[in-house]
């Protein structure tokens, strides 16, 4: 009985059977060009004075950004904006952050916040109203948002250094 099962199996195992060979799908490469927010993270790195840095960003404002790459140029630029000390390339950061909220495809209220936040602590009369400029470029994007555009309000007549500042926070709301 053993021989009859050894046989058995070494005629199961033995048979070659040959299965239609399926062709290998092949990958397709797509070429991308390198990311917005890793171009400028390098020039913002190799940047060895404030006048540097100022020189890449103006270069960087001249370029098209694409939506889907607007949120990682944000933060690159918030994170070097925490780190700057120079005015000058404050503002020229809190002046691309309004140019960055208002590309198409990209919603703002994500760097609501952050802009609030550094609002709060700075310093330079330019900067601040650069930065509410930005605020207000955010409130008329957000223009939907009821409560957005209230905070929006609240935190430029708590920020507000001149009185056209002021007048800008009311020019979120419309009719009020």
């Amino acid at each position: 009985m053993a021989a009859h099962l050894k046989k058995r199996v070494y005629e199961e195992f033995s048979k070659v059977v040959q299965q239609p060979q399926e062709e290998i799908a092949t990958k397709k490469l797509r070429l991308t060009k390198p990311s917005k927010s890793a171009a400028l993270h390098i020039d913002l790195c190799k940047a060895t004075s404030p006048a540097d840095a100022l020189q890449y960003l103006l270069q960087f404002a001249r370029k098209p950004v694409e939506a889907e790459s607007v949120e990682g140029v944000v933060r690159i630029l918030l994170e070097h904006y925490y780190k700057e000390n120079d005015p000058s390339v404050r503002l020229k950061i809190a002046s691309l952050l309004g140019l960055l909220s208002k590309t198409a495809g990209f919603s703002p209220d994500c760097i609501m916040d952050d802009a609030i936040n550094i609002l709060q602590n700075e310093k330079s009369h330019q900067v601040l109203a650069q930065l509410l400029d930005t605020l207000l470029a955010i409130g008329n994007k957000l223009s939907e948002n009821q409560a957005v555009q209230l905070r929006l309000v609240d935190v430029a007549c708590k920020v507000s250094v001149r009185w056209s500042a002021f007048l800008n926070c009311f020019a979120l709301l419309d009719g009020w």
